[in-house]
């Protein structure tokens, strides 16, 4: 069983960047008007530098197996998670103008900004590993469904009119996927003087994203996200729902290494996705819920996650 003072700690300490981002906006250190700047950094620089490292390790067939069969069942809780979500998102009275929003929240959680550090922490590098295999249905997902959840929020700009699946297939960050990939599986080495830039970058990821999400919750009331009913079913539905569906389904599977097992339900109970914030600013969708969200699952999970790993 995992400690859960650690799953705590490690939880409490990524909360507290929002909080720096925050304060950081509330005192004229940081701006709202940098936002888009820092969201490309992000997506286009740092994000990719932290999915490829991730990959680039030595070959392991029963690892590759593995790694194979969390992309396969990771592919499936997702999809399911988001036809659960639609579904649900009438009963719960979501607002047309956020239900893509909504489901994208609910549909996807935040396995690279707090989910790498936190199975690093908890199941050590091949924890890391797993979850890095994890984001990949995660990435396709998320920057292909996912961006089209967004865009069918109804606030259509210029920008969103023109959206393809192939501009939103051709992304820096599903090309560091795919190279990594390569990279993973013919072995190739890779110099000191590309994988330490490249680990620097990485590096990067975790505190950016949460600055990010701190500086776009310093425009709104926080009080008032305690109040917002979409925000509080979305991170019921994120945390609880399909967490516990994700437990259930794994009992079905017959899987015995117990650290597969435990990045797949560690992972799946993580707060909503921080890049929702990113994608919802960049195709027009309700931004602010989508941070909302992202800073009230945030707050919860630092309850409901230990108590999943009670279910380990």
């Amino acid at each position: 069983m995992l400690d859960i003072g650690e799953v705590f700690s490690a939880l409490l300490g990524l909360f507290l960047l929002i909080g720096v981002g925050f304060a950081g906006a509330k005192v004229g250190v940081l701006s709202t008007e940098h936002t888009p700047q820092l969201s490309r950094l992000l997506m286009n620089i740092t994000m990719p530098a932290t999915l490829f490292s991730a990959l680039v390790q030595p070959f392991d067939a029963a690892f590759m197996r593995e790694g194979v069969l969390i992309v396969l069942l990771g592919s499936a809780f997702i999809l399911l998670g988001g036809a659960i979500s639609w579904g649900c998102s009438y009963p719960c009275q979501v607002k047309s103008s956020r239900r893509g929003c909504w489901v994208f929240s609910c549909m996807f959680n935040n396995n690279g900004f707090m989910g790498f550090p936190i199975a690093l922490a908890l199941f050590g590098q091949e924890g890391l590993a797993l979850a890095a295999f994890l984001s990949i249905p995660f990435s396709i997902l998320a920057f292909t469904l996912g961006a089209k959840l967004m865009v069918l929020d109804g606030q259509r700009t210029e920008q969103t009119e023109t959206i393809s699946w192939k501009s939103i297939l051709l992304t820096p960050v599903n090309g560091a996927m795919v190279l990594g990939l390569f990279f993973y599986i013919l072995q190739i080495p890779l110099p000191s003087a590309l994988s330490t830039p490249i680990t620097h970058l990485s590096n990067v990821t975790t505190p950016l994203s949460m600055l990010i999400t701190g500086i776009t919750l310093s425009g709104g009331e926080v009080k008032q996200i305690f109040c917002n009913r979409d925000a509080i079913t979305a991170s019921l539905m994120r945390l609880l729902i399909l967490p516990l569906l994700t437990v259930a389904g794994l009992r079905l599977v017959p899987i015995d290494n117990p650290v597969f097992v435990g990045v797949m339900v560690v992972i799946m109970s993580m707060p909503a996705a921080a890049v929702g914030t990113i994608l919802a600013d960049t195709y027009g969708a309700d931004t602010e819920f989508a941070a909302e969200t992202v800073f009230l699952s945030s707050i919860l999970c630092l309850v409901t996650i230990p108590l999943m790993t009670l279910l380990l």
